[in-house]
């Protein structure tokens, strides 16, 4: 772990301990990809590439970086030390949640400029959101998603990631039945329910998540280096390499306003 240089800064082992532990803790508060997403790694931070397979073909893709960088202030760590209080780690945590964010935005979106694929790049089948606020129009289309996934033999677990505006729609008791219509989508998923800001307004995308269909290769997991010291301040980054593999697109059904 040399490469992290974190014998350069001025922080203590306890300061990085403390400083690592809020970092996960603040990533993991966001992240949604790796609530459902089989892991495949960490393979370390030297390995630069992965195999995807996918419909038969072998195709091999860089592990992006993703990373957020922030100060720490010369002063506020002298404080620290002298008047032996707690440092402040809002700096960090901030960049944590920055990363964990890029994170799911590539796991979702992809990065078209880089060829990377997310899930809502290349989805088995699409199909337009209408009257998701009314009547039973979402729990038929999620029926609708399971019979495709169903017709071209993608099995495995199942959930469904939607926008925080289709998710505040899912929170109302469906007239005549006293459930809310996200508890019964749930039940007929047989799978869980999640949000993240990342994906588009009106959208909502249903996985079938078994590490057949997909999983996340991690290289260098979430880990914090020193960058060095500038104006006296000291710098860190906070950094990772991972790519979503989709194996079968059919196991990605994809709902858009």
């Amino acid at each position: 772990m040399d490469f992290l240089m974190r014998s350069d800064s001025k922080l203590s082992d306890a300061q990085w301990k403390a400083m690592d532990e809020k970092v996960v803790a603040a990533a993991r508060s966001v992240l949604t990809g790796r609530k459902f997403l089989s892991i495949y790694g960490p393979l370390g931070a030297g390995v630069p590439a992965v195999e995807i397979k996918s419909n038969g073909s072998k195709k091999i893709a860089v592990l992006p970086e993703l990373s957020s960088d922030f100060t720490l202030a010369w002063r506020d760590l002298e404080t620290a030390e002298r008047l032996n209080v707690p440092t402040s780690w809002s700096e960090a945590v901030s960049a944590a949640v920055d990363t964990a964010l890029k994170e799911d935005s590539l796991i979702f979106l992809g990065d078209k400029d880089n060829g990377v694929t997310g899930l809502l790049s290349a989805p088995g089948k699409t199909i337009k959101m209408t009257g998701w606020d009314k009547d039973e129009n979402a729990f038929a289309a999620v029926s609708s998603g399971l019979q495709y996934m169903l017709e071209n033999r993608t099995y495995g677990a199942k959930v469904l990631v939607v926008s925080p505006d289709v998710y505040a729609l899912l929170q109302r008791i469906q007239p005549g039945t006293g459930t809310l219509e996200s508890t019964r989508i749930a039940a007929l998923i047989e799978g869980s329910i999640y949000q993240t800001p990342v994906l588009p307004a009106k959208t909502a995308v249903l996985l079938a998540t078994d590490e057949q269909n997909m999983d996340l290769a991690i290289g260098q997991d979430l880990v914090t280096a020193y960058l060095g010291s500038s104006d006296m301040n000291h710098d860190f980054r906070i950094f990772e390499t991972a790519l979503l593999r989709l194996k079968n697109p059919n196991a990605v059904v994809a709902f858009r306003g």
